[in-house]
């Protein structure tokens, strides 16, 4: 493997994930206080794991060693480091880096034999795994005069950009829609770093007019990316990549039913980690890393296993719109203090009508990738009328059995915020269920601090 600067982050990651193998490995460790504590834990580490285990959050050390974390953790840990090893290989091979906007995966850009890394990816790992997240990339672009209003999902990797430790873009993908800070921030990136910007709309209206709209930007854009990767694209080189994102799709619906059960057999802890392997859909690690979670709750459900401390009764919540990706030990908290369970969220739900990609021909699977896209989380919720949001959640309210629906609304998420009191009201009326509303920043601590974020909650509970 060849090291650079712009390797500098994902290679920090690689050890982060080699350490949590090396400590998941001592099956009959369930937390650090065990071995005497982080410090006493410190010094048996090998030499190469202790400034990196500085980094890490100390309680997220401890969440992934309880037994009901462990099967996933290690698979997060497996499929982050394959992930790692990819991109390295295909920097050393200089395919060309094709930067892409999360609601859309990776086939077509794999198919042209590209290398694609999603630009929210980047921070939303760092956010989950170290005591200081990705304030270092958020500080950095700030520091150059853009608003702290913009979103911290793609200020961290612009900050990344500036400071070398990623790669740069040989282009970039983007679709043209209503979230103005993304849309800002990549052009910031295309002129910033002569890359040229590929834009496809997302229409407004969520119908078969809109849809075949949608497929013939999509085919606009694979002819722009065919001239920048100098190859075409090759029928059986997407099959092959479309079968490994079909593998991914089934077992991420698969899960969503599972979560279904009473108790939810499926750890909250992970939920931003699901999202993030959503953004894979495509490669294999996405595949393995589902098939994992997905098997992990089956064997819950077969065995009658809750993932609440014995003796709690389970409350379950359904997420209106997002997740902080800078705590996931904090849903592990919800479990063990309150019994909160997490159901789905505006980033994790795809409708079960998704389907799956049919890979009969060239066009098929354009229309059935541009299909995927089409109801993607946030693609779906956000872009037409607020019913589609307010509806979509009603309905998992009733499905998934919630008692509740917690509204955690991103700070730069300007849609939400003019949302969120409509879709309060209608889960209230016509599902009868309380709502609670609150601010927060999915990446950065500093704005609700975790500390803050208990406090609500106990609050919370303790009036439900």
């Amino acid at each position: 493997m060849k090291e650079g600067k712009e390797r500098e982050l994902l290679n920090t990651w690689k050890t982060t994930m080699d350490l949590a193998k090396f400590v998941l490995g001592y099956e009959d460790l369930t937390s650090l206080d065990q071995w005497g504590g982080r410090e006493a834990v410190r010094e048996i580490l090998p030499d190469e794991f202790r400034e990196n285990f500085d980094m890490i959050q100390p309680d997220l050390m401890d969440t992934i060693l309880q037994p009901k974390n462990r099967r996933v953790a290690l698979a997060y840990s497996d499929s982050l480091s394959e992930y790692i090893e990819f991109v390295n290989r295909k920097l050393d091979e200089r395919k060309k880096v094709a930067y892409y906007y999360f609601p859309m995966s990776t086939e077509i850009m794999l198919a042209l034999d590209m290398l694609p890394i999603c630009y929210e990816l980047l921070g939303g790992i760092s956010a989950a795994q170290y005591i200081h997240g990705c304030e270092d990339g958020i500080d950095r672009i700030q520091s150059e005069g853009y608003p702290d209003h913009l979103c911290a999902s793609q200020k961290a990797t612009s900050g990344y950009l500036l400071m070398g430790i990623v790669p740069k873009p040989d282009v970039l993908l983007k679709q043209a829609w209503g979230c103005d800070p993304s849309n800002r921030m990549y052009e910031w990136a295309s002129v910033t770093f002569d890359a040229p910007l590929i834009t496809f709309e997302m229409p407004y209206y969520y119908n078969e007019r809109a849809f075949r709209f949608l497929v013939g930007t999509v085919k606009r854009m694979i002819e722009q990316l065919e001239k920048i990767s100098g190859n075409s694209l090759d029928e059986e080189k997407l099959r092959e990549w479309v079968k490994i994102g079909n593998q991914a799709t089934e077992y991420l619906l698969k899960i969503q039913e599972l979560r279904k059960e009473v108790p939810c057999p499926d750890p909250a802890w992970h939920r931003p980690i699901d999202t993030a392997y959503s953004l894979l859909i495509g490669r294999p690690e996405a595949a393995s890393y589902f098939k994992a979670v997905y098997e992990d709750a089956k064997k819950r459900v077969e065995k009658g296993e809750s993932i609440i401390p014995e003796g709690k009764k389970e409350i379950r919540c359904a997420w209106g719109w997002a997740w902080n990706a800078y705590s996931l030990p904090f849903f592990n908290w919800l479990e063990e203090e309150h019994g909160a369970t997490y159901l789905e969220c505006s980033l994790t739900y795809f409708p079960p009508f998704t389907g799956l990609v049919d890979t009969t021909s060239l066009d098929t699977m354009i229309e059935g990738l541009a299909w995927r896209w089409f109801c993607w989380p946030m693609n779906r919720q956000s872009m037409s009328f607020s019913d589609i949001w307010v509806n979509d959640f009603v309905r998992i309210c009733k499905e998934f059995k919630a008692d509740c629906l917690m509204l955690g609304g991103h700070m730069a998420c300007k849609h939400f915020w003019a949302l969120n009191k409509l879709l309060s009201d209608a889960v209230k009326e016509e599902v009868g269920i309380p709502t609670l509303r609150f601010e927060q920043d999915i990446y950065d601590r500093r704005f609700t601090p975790v500390s803050e974020l208990k406090r609500i909650m106990n609050t919370f509970f303790a009036m439900l």
